[in-house]
C-alpha cells in the first residue's frame, strides 16, 4: 500500500506534471515561470517598505530624543527666570509668555512628527502600491504570453 502512495505522490510531484499547465493545454494558458517570480518579488516589496518604516522610525524617535532634550532646557530656563527678581506680576507676565511661547513650540513639534510619520506611511504605501500594480500586469502578460504561445 505504501508503494502505491508513494509511486501516487512520485507522479504529483514530478517535472511531468507541471507539463500539463503549460500553454500547450489550453485549459490553463498560463507562464508559470513568470507566476512563480510573483511570490518573491512581493516579497522584496514588502521588505522594501518594511525597511522605509523602520528608518522612519527611527528618524522619528530621534526627532522625539532632541524635543525631549530641548524641553529639558526650556523647562530649566523658565525655573530660572521664575525664581530671578522682579515684581510678582512680572514675574506672571514673564510665566504667561513662555508658557505661550512653549505651548506653541509643542504644537509646531507635534505637527512635525505627524508629517514624518505620514511621509513614512506615505512612501511605503507607495512601494506596495507599485508592487501591486506590478504583480497584476506580470500576471496579465503572463496569461498573454502563454496564449500566444499556444496559438502559436
Amino acid at each position: 500500500m505504501s508503494q502505491s502512495t508513494s509511486s501516487g505522490a512520485g507522479k504529483f510531484f514530478n517535472a511531468d506534471f507541471f507539463k500539463s499547465f503549460t500553454p500547450a493545454n489550453t485549459m490553463f494558458p498560463v507562464d508559470f515561470a513568470s507566476l512563480f517570480e510573483l511570490p518573491r518579488k512581493n516579497m522584496q516589496a514588502m521588505i522594501e517598505a518594511q525597511q522605509i518604516m523602520v528608518e522612519n522610525m527611527q528618524t522619528v524617535a530621534k526627532r522625539q530624543a532632541q524635543l525631549l532634550t530641548q524641553m529639558v532646557e526650556d523647562q530649566t530656563t523658565v525655573a530660572q527666570q521664575i525664581m530671578s527678581e522682579g515684581t510678582p506680576e512680572e514675574k506672571f507676565t514673564r510665566q504667561t509668555d513662555m508658557a505661550r511661547s512653549a505651548y506653541e513650540r509643542s504644537v509646531s513639534n507635534f505637527n512635525e512628527l505627524t508629517d514624518l510619520l505620514n511621509k513614512s506611511s506615505r512612501e511605503a504605501g507607495e512601494v506596495l502600491n507599485k508592487r501591486v500594480t506590478a504583480s497584476l500586469t506580470e500576471f496579465k502578460d503572463s496569461v498573454e504570453k502563454a496564449r500566444e504561445k499556444a496559438a502559436a
